[in-house]
């Protein structure tokens, strides 16, 4: 049996931690002796299934990001530390030291770039797990994902010089081989994608396979909807969400049934959103028992949208960052999904009416139309499904 080291290094979301804790413990149960490695400890408490792993706190980037919008994923690394070379060293040397002395067989990375090139430099097998906007494709430079500006090859060009001079800087004070370019750092033994083409933030990129979304939907808190006509609604929102307040108002005035996870939520607020219609969970719930009859999904865009909407499942999206952005594109390409957005290139929402985009996404039935149809293109998909693969996959590449 192998030794998997599972990192998550960056990103902000329940998801990732909830993601590589559920492929861990399939891991585990095959025998494998499995590591976690997490940016963030605090989602444990609604893990149970990490009891049994051993788990380390991520060296990670946790200062404030510079105001600035990224246009590439080399900006995306300027904003997570890759902009100062001493603070980037000490995160990677943490890496390196970190993996020298639990001497993983292999290491799979869920936004973990750095965990990637300490991997890297000390020969571990490696491989990618996420959505695609984790795993750019390969290009000198990697293409930009702000398809919305006007020429930008130079200015990208010239940030990926840069983040490459930090990195190979850091490379060279460990004593390891320099990248050739920073895309390198992704040349991995297999790219987990956990999308489908058409929610691909690079979409169409070349040679890669699709393992369909990542989630998990027997696990969580058992919730059923409420009883009454109205529309069934699930909501996974953070409590800073703009709009939360105005949203909770509207699902009420329109008599839906809902089931609202809320991580971080007041007690003051939980206790004004509750009502006999309006179930708010204290967890994570389990969503096999609500899938089959929910007619809205309402999330910033993350792996839960990618998962419901393969269930067919229409979307109201929120996103606060450009991986959720394009996220909302995609799925409003497909007429599946609206997306409440800020003014202008503003991506993240203010507070305000979500009155109109709620009302049309809940009473005009093309968007569910589209949600199922959807879904028909990939009726071989299932979660359970899905992390079989990934598990026979592994094993395969630590054998």
């Amino acid at each position: 049996m192998a030794r998997i080291a599972l990192a998550w290094e960056y990103g902000a979301s329940f998801g990732h931690a909830a993601a590589v804790a559920r492929l861990g413990d399939a891991l585990r149960q095959r025998g494998h002796t499995v590591s976690l490695m997490l940016r963030e400890l605090r989602p444990l408490q609604a893990l149970p299934e990490t009891r049994a792993l051993t788990v380390f706190q991520a060296p990670a980037w946790t200062a404030d990001a510079p105001n600035f919008t990224p246009r590439s994923f080399a900006e995306v690394m300027v904003g997570a530390g890759y902009r100062d070379p001493v603070t980037f060293s000490g995160i990677l040397s943490a890496w390196h030291v970190l993996f020298a002395g639990w001497k993983p067989d292999l290491v799979i990375g869920d936004y973990a770039p750095t965990a990637l090139i300490a991997a890297r430099a000390l020969g571990i097998r490696r491989a990618t797990y996420g959505n695609g906007f984790f795993t750019p494709p390969a290009g000198r430079p990697m293409p930009p994902f702000r398809t919305d500006l006007p020429a930008q090859e130079q200015d990208i060009a010239n940030s990926e010089a840069f983040v490459l001079g930090i990195v190979n800087g850091a490379l060279e004070r460990l004593g390891a081989a320099p990248l050739e370019y920073l895309a390198q750092q992704f040349e991995v033994d297999e790219h987990f994608l956990c999308t489908f083409p058409e929610l691909d933030h690079y979409f169409p990129r070349s040679r890669v396979g699709y393992w369909g979304p990542r989630m998990s939907i027997d696990r969580g808190r058992l919730t059923d909807w409420p009883e009454g006509r109205g529309k069934r609604v699930l909501v996974y929102l953070p409590a800073t969400q703009p709009s939360l307040d105005d949203l909770f108002r509207q699902l009420r005035a329109r008599g839906a049934e809902v089931v609202a996870y809320i991580p971080r939520l007041d007690a003051a607020r939980r206790a004004a959103f509750a009502s006999p219609h309006i179930r708010m969970s204290e967890g994570p719930v389990r969503l096999d028992r609500l899938l089959a009859r929910c007619d809205l999904m309402v999330s910033l865009g993350g792996d839960i949208a990618h998962g419901t909407l393969a269930f067919g499942i229409p979307q109201l999206l929120f996103p606060q960052q450009f991986e959720q952005h394009i996220t909302a594109l995609r799925m409003e390409t497909l007429g599946a999904a609206l997306a409440v957005r800020g003014p202008g290139v503003e991506i993240a929402q203010q507070a305000g009416s979500v009155a109109e985009p709620l009302e049309r996404v809940l009473q005009q039935p093309g968007f569910t139309l589209a949600a199922r149809a959807f879904r028909a293109r990939y009726p071989a998909w299932s979660p359970q499904e899905q992390l079989r693969r990934v598990v026979a996959r592994t094993e395969e590449l630590v054998r």
